[in-house]
């Protein structure tokens, strides 16, 4: 049985220890939140960034998870639907959601930045590390001309 998140955090005694390790830092939020990113992605064994999706291949067939994610497309998606949420939240709630096989629903991302769906619904995400936007893919976009790293469509 998955944990919920608030449990999650009370009872994993390694989270817990790293977590006081880059708060005892004392640098800015972004930078502890970056730091965040990294550690727990490495803590965890998750897939960071969308190229490392390929290394656990085996593990998602043998569990049934068709649409995986790495912590950088999570967070980002996250960042999207909660822009003023504390950039340490959002990385540890995508680092929740990998580990756990859950995944932020793209039909609300969608609905956020419009009313109406396109035809074929696309995002992209660019940027780096968690400093990362959003791109809404229109029909004749090329993603890799926009500059994303990852493109997601909604099935």
């Amino acid at each position: 049985m998955t944990p919920t998140f608030e449990q999650w955090i009370q009872n994993d005694q390694k989270l817990n220890d790293l977590l006081v390790k880059i708060q005892s830092t004392e640098k800015p939020p972004l930078q502890q939140a970056e730091m965040a990113f990294n550690e727990l992605s490495n803590l965890y064994d998750l897939p960071k960034m969308p190229e490392d999706l390929d290394r656990y291949e085996a593990y998602y067939e043998s569990n049934g998870i068709t649409d995986p994610r790495s912590v950088y497309e999570e967070a980002a998606l996250i960042k999207f639907l909660e822009p003023n949420d504390d950039p340490r939240g959002i990385v540890l709630l995508a680092v929740y959601h990998v580990k756990h096989a859950i995944g932020v629903d793209l039909l609300d991302v969608f609905k956020k930045n419009s009313k109406r769906l396109p035809g074929n619904p696309k995002l992209g995400i660019k940027g780096e590390g968690i400093n990362t936007s959003i791109v809404f893919i229109k029909e004749n976009d090329s993603w890799h001309d926009l500059d994303c790293k990852v493109v997601l469509k909604l099935l």
